[in-house]
């Protein structure tokens, strides 16, 4: 049996010149300037983004900046001395669409009605406040084993720590990573699907981790794979499952409160919304209870930017 990639699974937060919201405070030495300094770092003044200095902006040139100058920088062989690069097996970038289903606004949506069941008047009086996810994006590195990983993202001297680093403090406030294994439950055309769900995992307070990952890998992943074929709908399912530890070379709390994060594979945002709103979906949604305290989602375009099929 072929051993699963690791993978680098990284929860993007966007540069913003706002202030920071609880859970979306900048990390030192990102959101920066056109110095290149960090916009929210103590003692430094000027807080417009080298992104662009007109906030009206910021999301549209954060979204063409990762896929357009970020993804093309990672793949770029950076002379005889980049031993890094090649040891890349995929990259995926995942771009967080607004329009599409979150855990705090999911299908089926409702229209804005009066108590007599009308459409309203006076919208303008009426709008929801707007949840916005904590995370805007999340990439995918994979790599055939951790030693290639910890490789890549060697932080001295080399491609990775001397400019692919700076290159993400222009686009990137804050993020969330942890090292996990690929465990692919359903199949797809390798990992092409255009939408996807993300949906970020943390386990009840009972369990061990070892415990969540044995229900949310068996009982949960053949739940998942009974009920597709009913649907039709869901494409591709993969479980990137959590195997950071503190001492680890790589580790970050912030991304290790996530026990496991499920992808899950679709066509088109329509089949998503279908799924979620299905009996199929319900069951799984209720089993997820048994494992994890909180399972939050929101979906996303699927970019490849490598996929060497391993």
């Amino acid at each position: 049996m072929k051993s699963p990639l690791i993978v680098l699974n990284a929860l993007a937060i966007r540069a913003d010149s706002q202030a920071p919201e609880a859970l979306r405070h900048a990390r030192p030495q990102y959101n920066v300037n056109r110095a290149g300094q960090g916009s929210e770092d103590l003692g430094v003044q000027d807080r417009r983004l080298a992104l662009t200095d007109k906030p009206q902006l910021e999301w549209e040139a954060f979204d063409e900046y990762w896929r357009k100058v970020h993804g093309p920088n990672i793949l770029h062989v950076d002379g005889a001395e980049d031993h890094q690069t090649g040891l890349l097996t995929y990259y995926l970038q995942h771009h967080r669409v607004p329009a599409g289903p979150t855990s705090a606004r999911p299908p089926p949506y409702s229209p804005q009605l009066d108590e007599s069941g009308m459409l309203v008047k006076d919208p303008s009086t009426r709008c929801a406040p707007y949840q916005r996810p904590q995370w805007d994006g999340m990439a995918q590195l994979g790599y055939r084993s951790k030693q290639d990983l910890e490789s890549f993202f060697n932080l001295g001297p080399g491609k990775y720590g001397n400019k692919i680093v700076p290159d993400e403090a222009v686009f990137i406030r804050g993020f969330g990573f942890h090292v996990a294994e690929e465990h692919v439950v359903l199949q797809g055309d390798r990992r092409r699907d255009p939408v996807i769900l993300i949906k970020t995992h943390v386990r009840n307070a009972e369990l061990t981790r070892a415990q969540f990952r044995g229900h949310w890998m068996a009982q949960h992943a053949d739940l998942v794979t009974r009920s597709a074929p009913g649907s039709r709908l869901l494409r591709r399912y993969a479980q990137l499952v959590n195997i950071s530890a503190e001492g680890d070379k790589l580790y970050d709390p912030v991304g290790d409160r996530f026990d496991g994060v499920g992808v899950m594979s679709f066509a088109n945002m329509n089949d998503i919304e279908d799924y979620l709103a299905s009996e199929a979906y319900a069951r799984i949604q209720a089993d997820e209870a048994e494992f994890a305290r909180e399972s939050v989602y929101f979906t996303a375009l699927n970019y490849v930017i490598r996929d060497l099929g391993a």
